[in-house]
C-alpha cells in the first residue's frame, strides 16, 4: 500500500486491511460503469461517470449508488 499512500489524493489518510473489491468496465465512449463489493458484507456501491481531464490528468470522476442484491436473485 506505501506505493498508493504517495499519490496527492491520499496525502493524510492512514490504511487498514484490504476489504473492498472493484471492477471497472469501459464502453469505449469515455464513460465507465463500475461496482464494488465489501467482503462478506450484502450492499454494494454502483458508480457510474465519464473519463475527464483535469489539471492535465485523466481520471474519472464517478459518482456511486448504494445497490444491494434483489430477493430471489442469485450472483
Amino acid at each position: 500500500m506505501s506505493d498508493l499512500a504517495s499519490h496527492p489524493i491520499l496525502q493524510g489518510l492512514e490504511f487498514g486491511r484490504e476489504i473492498y473489491s472493484i471492477e471497472i468496465h469501459g464502453n469505449g465512449r469515455g464513460d465507465y460503469v463500475g461496482i464494488v463489493r465489501e467482503d462478506d458484507g450484502p450492499c454494494c456501491i454502483v458508480f457510474r461517470g465519464p473519463l475527464v481531464t483535469e489539471g492535465g490528468r485523466k481520471l474519472i470522476r464517478a459518482r456511486g449508488t448504494q445497490a444491494w442484491i434483489k430477493e430471489g436473485s442469485h450472483e
